[in-house]
């Protein structure tokens, strides 16, 4: 007991010295408490890649939009325009239109659309048939510099002689090619 009246702890034996079984650690430059190895690891290098390939792909979004605009415009153009002529005529002027209308087309297309035309200007002129075609929508699925996919949107009314007309609305993919630097049609599949 002490003088106070209160019990002081027993000063312990001399203990013996820890021993650190873990291998020494290497020291790190630490300015001001801060680890700039780990920092730099785990943050600023991470955080440096995002912003890159944010940036990145920023760019590439950029000029791949506005780079391929014109293209877009033209290629819809072309398939809207070369649909409306594939499938409309008159009875008076089929041979006339749809004989205009393949040259629009390349190949493999081209032998398709002429081997169809032969069954139906004969037809068109003898039950007086009319057709009528609108593209009251398109877009363009893929532009590439020298290929073009569209996805066009079809109304067409055919009319046989003096018979009410029918209606049917369609959708079709068309495939383009530029050749020449002319956007031509290489397919044209209902879907």
């Amino acid at each position: 007991m002490s003088k106070h009246g209160i019990d002081e702890p027993e000063e312990p034996a001399e203990a013996e010295p820890a021993v650190n079984v873990a291998a020494p650690q290497p020291k790190r430059r630490k300015a001001g408490g801060v680890d700039w190895v780990r920092v730099t690891a785990y943050r600023v290098l991470p955080a440096l890649a995002v912003v890159l390939a944010a940036a990145a792909g920023g760019l590439w979004y950029l000029t791949s939009r506005h780079g391929n605009e014109a293209d877009r415009t033209a290629v819809i153009k072309v398939a809207s325009d070369g649909t409306t002529a594939l499938l409309s005529y008159e009875p008076d002027t089929v041979r006339q239109q749809l004989t205009d209308a393949r040259k629009l087309l390349t190949t493999p297309f081209l032998d398709e659309y002429t081997t169809l035309t032969k069954s139906v200007i004969p037809g068109a002129e003898q039950r007086h048939i009319a057709a009528a075609t609108s593209v009251p929508a398109a877009a363009a699925v893929s532009v590439e510099e020298n290929h073009a996919v569209v996805l066009v949107f079809v109304n067409q009314t055919v009319r046989v002689g003096d018979q009410p007309p029918t209606s049917t609305p369609t959708s079709a993919r068309v495939t383009l090619e530029r050749l020449g630097g002319q956007w031509l049609i290489a397919k044209f599949e209902p879907v």
